[in-house]
């Protein structure tokens, strides 16, 4: 199913659930849709910033180098360079998300840049100072290690479903 078509699937429940919310509860559907109104007012600025980011990264990297490293054929080593991209991420998914489709759009394999997500998402190196008081240093290690290596496999196993499809 194409990116469209989900969205206009996600669209269509979404606005339905409003609809029978409003009939049914009332109130609760306002709060909602006020509360939705003022995440998008508070989103909308990073959102514009984060795309044109996106945009402007583009041009500084030639798609020729990215699928070099991060191409469909970069195997192993674009799923690591991906993972280890990921621990650098200090944006938040306002910034992340459009730097990936931006990868993928410049010819990035799917297995790097899953890794480049699920490094960002589970590890991003600049989060972890917050993590040592509540668990320690031992704990936060093991963890971002752990997940570190997850995101690596798991960029193995898309890349390696990918070529089945």
């Amino acid at each position: 199913m194409d990116v469209d078509k989900v969205l206009l699937v996600f669209g269509g429940l979404t606005v339905a659930a409003y609809g029978i919310l409003a009939l049914v509860w009332p109130q609760p559907a306002r709060e909602g849709l006020n509360q939705a109104g003022e995440m998008l007012l508070s989103a909308l600025p990073w959102m514009m910033v984060s795309m044109l980011a996106a945009g402007l990264v583009a041009q500084f990297f030639e798609a020729t180098s990215i699928a070099r490293w991060l191409g469909r054929e970069s195997g192993i080593v674009g799923v690591v360079i991906g993972a280890t991209l990921g621990l650098l991420g200090t944006g938040s998914r306002w910034a992340a998300y459009p730097l990936a489709a931006s990868l993928l759009a410049a010819e990035a394999g799917l297995g790097p840049v899953f890794a480049f997500m699920t490094s960002w998402q589970l590890v991003s190196l600049t989060r972890l100072p917050a993590e040592v008081p509540f668990f320690g240093v031992r704990f936060t290690l093991i963890r971002a290690i752990v997940s570190f290596v997850v995101a690596v496999i798991g960029g193995m196993l898309v890349d390696a479903s990918g070529r089945l499809w």
